[in-house]
């Protein structure tokens, strides 16, 4: 069954909130979510892989993803690890300053107001479970209503979406 990211933005609000359910325990979505050779095989665009992957999910443990596309451009995010609530919850502080220049100065023109706000953002990840299917909610929180814009505008949902369709290829095998 195909399924679709439910994507909802609210105007002014520098919030986007996705929600998707999952043919799978509630265990097994957290753990893809959480295990760094799992993460690995699902996150980031059907044409991305994922050159290196750690997770420490403990409070104030630390992350780090590195996306690589086709053309073997990195894009690196990092960061801290927050309220983490086994296996219902656990919010990330996405660090993505070490991007390319191209991708950071979409988000911070040179020139800008914006120019020296850190691109940090905010997730929230909740989890919960129906007769053997989960549902996961993805509140991303940004700085800026900016950030968010430029987000949807480069197709931040269909990357979403192809990374939920890895996953559900992933968590079918385990």
């Amino acid at each position: 069954m195909e399924r679709q990211v439910e994507f909802q933005v609210t105007d002014d609000d520098p919030q986007t909130r996705l929600v998707r359910t999952f043919d799978a325990p509630i265990e097994k979505v957290f753990a893809a979510w959480t295990t760094a050779d799992m993460l690995r095989q699902w996150y980031g665009p059907h044409v991305t892989n994922v050159s290196e992957c750690f997770m420490n999910l403990t409070e104030g443990g630390s992350y780090r993803i590195k996306m690589r596309a086709p053309d073997g451009t990195e894009y690196p995010m990092f960061g801290t690890v927050h309220n983490v609530r086994v296996p219902h919850h656990f919010e990330l502080v996405a660090d993505l300053s070490e991007h390319p220049d191209d991708f950071v100065h979409m988000f911070r023109p040179k020139g800008t107001a914006l120019e020296f706000v850190p691109v940090r953002w905010y997730y929230e990840i909740d989890l919960r479970e129906e007769q053997g299917v989960t549902t996961a909610e993805v509140r991303a929180r940004y700085p800026v209503v900016d950030d968010r814009d430029v987000m949807i505008s480069t197709g931040g949902a269909i990357g979403w979406n192809e990374s939920f369709e890895r996953l559900d290829a992933l968590l079918a095998q385990i």
